[in-house]
């Protein structure tokens, strides 16, 4: 019969409830506090902690354990668990708190008019059902390269999370039904979880966006399965100090320390645009918690007194609502505040956040969690109608009631206004859209001197060239009927000022265009004879240049085209190495030139919020920075 183990610390994005014992497990509190740490901090300054996402790992990793711990506990005597108990608690935990970020900081979007956000609605709608994460893939959001973050992007971890808490339990009863031996169950748990691991790893596609791989139930829940493991390894109880020798007393203590360690550093080594952190990065981070986990049952090792350090506790008591309200609150600033100011709205949002999460502790989370929901909404209502009654009778001294009812009644009214407002494309989303037809209209109407046939090759180009008059090649001067630009979203948004710049101009630019599909794309474009004397590349935005890639798109030109390399500017991580590839490539080869977008964007005061994307008067400075360097050909 399997053991059950103590259920002594709340999930993640669980807590609390009436059936867990007083004794807590501090440590695991801590271990919360880090994780939501590394989360905000990788929301806050992405490139000092750019695996700071794996905070949500070492979530699903308590939750699974914590959650599974409880569910053996329940199954004590072959009992079948509490289901509806255990749903309940569950939504106690979560949904108060999720309601009240949902409405107050849609209500607060009112301070960014102009630019309210986009797809509210449909955001909602993901929120209240838990189908965060399949909704934002059916609407081909990316998580590492969105054209704008999505206000309650976050929002689809409480949709894996919800959906594990609502199909495990059913699960764990048919496994442990199956495979009566703890062992046996452990087992079976570690294969479904490596399953999920493999399917990541083997569905890891460098040259595509891999947000359906991290937004996936069952491609990103092997943490879940994994901390579910180690809570079936740890069901035969509280481990007792008696017994074990110092020197395995140590070789635990010293392992906690490592594993801490290790863990620590996969925050600044595992970045999410890497293959090793999808072919088994995110999984083996996993199971180092996990084993962290099993050993911090002991209150007296090193690790657990590392880890249930006050201020630890602290945050990780307060971590569901440090989660729900950093995102949110962190897009608003960021669309409050300029571009140049992105810095002073992240400080300016910080103590915000704190103050929103503590407030929600004490006055929705804590009481609903210990008094339930009827109780405490019966509460809330006698508080209620006693300020109403006071403001009736004109009572002195009533200004607190007064604002508190009208904060009662007019924050659901303005979130109900955002929601009808919302628009269903944010305002960079439109330009784009604007610019993709200005684009595809081109296309359809070519110039009349576009349709005198282009050259196709290398030896096509070689003969037209030998048929120019003495002056043209004399002249030795470019236009835009001489020019194939290949490139990302900003070439994109800058394309309707690049086609005044440089009339005639054939652009091939995309949301989300990755630099190493440029070789195949422009093969394409030579075979179907688009491919003309001058090509222009600007991408590197959404992703790393790997080796060879540069070399390539040479070859495929062939050695007689011109070839200008479009620098990228963004707040990524990757930029730096692209720009720096790009611009050796240009001083090891006499026909390729640099157009440094990098250094003129810091001066454009028009970017959009996310200091990527020019406005108008950006894209004529990328346009006429393009123009100036065909000219100098």
């Amino acid at each position: 019969m399997i053991q059950p183990v103590t259920l002594s610390a709340a999930p993640p994005h669980s807590a609390d409830d009436k059936t867990q014992p007083t004794s807590r497990n501090l440590g695991l509190d801590g271990l919360r506090g880090i994780a939501v740490l590394a989360v905000m901090t990788y929301h806050f300054w992405p490139s000092f902690l750019p695996g700071g996402f794996l905070g949500v790992d070492l979530f699903f990793t308590l939750s699974g354990f914590l959650i599974t711990g409880g569910l053996l506990k329940s199954m004590t005597g072959r009992r079948f668990p509490d289901l509806r108990g255990f749903w309940l608690r569950r939504a106690r935990r979560l949904v108060p708190a999720m309601l009240l970020v949902l409405v107050i900081c849609t209500a607060l979007a009112l301070l960014a008019v102009g630019q309210l956000p986009a797809g509210l609605r449909w955001q909602w709608a993901g929120a209240l059902t838990y189908t965060s994460n399949w909704m934002q893939i059916a609407h081909g959001n990316s998580y590492f390269s969105s054209v704008e973050p999505l206000y309650f992007q976050h929002f689809w971890s409480l949709a894996v999370e919800e959906q594990f808490y609502v199909l495990w339990p059913l699960v764990l009863v048919l496994l442990a039904g199956v495979l009566r031996k703890r062992g046996a169950l452990m087992c079976g748990i570690l294969v479904v979880a490596a399953a999920s691991a493999a399917s990541m790893a083997w569905g890891f596609d460098a040259s595509a966006d891999s947000s359906v791989l991290y937004f996936g139930t069952w491609t990103h829940g092997f943490g879940l399965l994994l901390g579910s493991a180690g809570a079936v390894a740890c069901a035969g109880g509280q481990v007792s100090r008696r017994g074990r020798s110092q020197r395995a007393r140590m070789l635990i203590q010293c392992s906690q320390i490592l594993i801490i360690c290790c863990l620590l550093l996969a925050f600044f080594v595992l970045p999410d645009t890497s293959a090793a952190t999808y072919q088994g990065g995110m999984a083996l981070f996993c199971v180092a918690a996990t084993v962290l986990m099993m050993t911090l049952r002991n209150s007296g090792t090193w690790g657990y007194i590392l880890l249930s350090h006050n201020y630890l506790r602290w945050l990780g008591q307060r971590s569901y609502g440090l989660y729900l309200w950093h995102w949110p609150l962190l897009v608003l600033a960021q669309t409050i505040f300029p571009p140049q100011a992105q810095t002073a709205a992240v400080l300016c949002v910080i103590p915000l956040i704190f103050l929103a999460a503590q407030l929600s502790w004490r006055v929705i989370e804590q009481p609903i969690l210990q008094y339930g929901f009827i109780l405490t909404l019966s509460g809330w209502a006698k508080n209620i109608a006693g300020r109403t009654l006071q403001v009736w009778n004109g009572a002195t001294r009533s200004f607190g009631a007064v604002a508190t009812l009208l904060a009662l009644v007019l924050v659901p009214l303005c979130a109900a206004s955002v929601l009808m407002a919302s628009p269903a494309q944010s305002q960079l989303e439109q330009q784009l859209t604007l610019a993709q037809i200005a684009l595809d209209e081109e296309a359809k109407a070519p110039a009349a001197e576009e349709q005198q046939p282009q050259a196709t090759d290398d030896s096509r180009q070689e003969n037209s060239t030998q048929k120019l008059s003495k002056n043209e090649t004399a002249r030795k001067k470019f236009t835009g009927l001489d020019v194939t630009a290949l490139g990302d979203s900003v070439m994109l948004a800058s394309s309707p000022q690049m086609l005044k710049k440089l009339p005639g101009i054939s652009i091939h630019a995309s949301v989300g265009a990755q630099i190493w599909d440029a070789p195949a794309r422009l093969r394409e474009l030579k075979s179907a004879g688009e491919l003309r004397k001058v090509v222009v590349v600007g991408l590197g935005t959404n992703g790393d240049v790997s080796a060879g890639t540069l070399e390539q798109i040479r070859s495929v030109i062939g050695a007689k085209r011109e070839l200008l390399l479009i620098t990228a500017s963004a707040p990524r991580q990757w930029i730096g190495h692209v720009n720096d590839s790009l611009r050796a490539t240009a001083e090891s080869d006499s026909k390729t030139h640099i157009v440094d977008w990098a250094r003129t964007a810091p001066t454009v005061d028009d970017m959009a919020r996310d200091d990527i994307h020019p406005g108008p008067h950006g894209g004529a400075a990328y346009g006429q920075l393009l123009a100036d360097a065909v000219q100098k050909l």
